[in-house]
């Protein structure tokens, strides 16, 4: 019997727990949201995402297959009145491109859990990313006899990430994932976004001062004369190269591209390499 495209998204999503669009869309249906216009879109949704699962690596000819694909997806529900389907709080809209990130990644993290065996501990997608630790006791006996340590986590739309346990007093373990890459996906970028990247920059930067901190966002509605250089965020990358109220426009490909190569960049080179700067360029930092 033919699987229906509802099964076929729950069977990928058993198969990649990181689809967090699939998730969305089956959660919604489950609840009987607004069914006849969701039935569209899962038969557009079904499109892309086979669509990418079936592009195999991350040359630059698969990268703009992908853009296409995504452009298809987003054009299809825009063209047809479906932006403002659902409420902002059922995050619909926000985790096309939070998936996105995750198929656009899949086959180069792949390719270093496989060099370096690592796929019990090497991911990436959303998750809890590790900022920092802290002690918790009740007295200065409990300080001294029994402490617990406690994590403090911020709530990251995508990152490469590796997960650790930490032991101490013997017994006692500390779950941690710690970002190599974290990206903050938007489908705009207002001030007070802007203001909220930049205390999860540092935030996470914290956590791991070689970890890269970038955004994804459609489009830009910060004031030009505030600059983010001053801040500790790497990069944002403004996917449509325009702002909210700019007319309608794809995904660029170049940009995508740019921020693949420079995400692939950081994650290739050395982080720490003091004594070759020092020798080669005469400089430390």
């Amino acid at each position: 019997m033919k699987k229906t495209n509802i099964e076929k998204i729950s069977e990928y999503k058993n198969q990649y727990s990181q689809l967090c669009h699939a998730s969305n869309i089956l959660k919604k249906y489950d609840d009987g949201q607004k069914t006849d216009k969701l039935l569209l879109i899962i038969d557009k949704y079904i499109v892309f995402l086979e669509g990418n699962l079936n592009l195999v690596g991350f040359s630059d000819s698969i990268i703009k297959k992908r853009v296409k694909l995504l452009n298809d997806y987003y054009n299809f529900i825009h063209n047809n009145g479906l932006d403002n389907l659902f409420s902002s709080q059922g995050k619909f809209r926000p985790t096309i491109l939070e998936e996105f990130l995750f198929l656009l990644f899949k086959d180069f993290v792949s390719k270093y859990q496989n060099a370096l065996e690592a796929k019990d501990y090497l991911e990436s997608g959303s998750v809890k990313a590790y900022s920092n630790l802290y002690i918790k006791a009740k007295s200065f006996e409990e300080f001294v006899t029994d402490p617990e340590i406690s994590v403090n986590e911020k709530d990251q739309d995508f990152a490469i990430y590796r997960k650790f346990v930490l032991s101490f007093n013997g017994d006692k373990k500390v779950k941690l994932q710690v970002p190599a890459v974290a990206i903050e996906a938007k489908t705009f970028i207002d001030k007070t976004m802007l203001d909220g990247i930049i205390a999860a920059a540092e935030k996470v930067k914290s956590g791991n001062p070689y970890s890269m901190f970038v955004s994804a966002t459609e489009t830009y509605d910060v004031s030009f004369g505030v600059d983010p250089a001053y801040s500790r965020i790497d990069q944002i990358y403004v996917l449509r190269k325009t702002t909210r109220k700019a007319k309608w426009s794809d995904i660029a490909e170049d940009v995508v591209l740019r921020m693949f190569h420079e995400i692939k960049a950081h994650l290739e080179r050395p982080w720490s390499d003091v004594h070759n700067r020092l020798t080669q360029d005469g400089v430390i930092i």
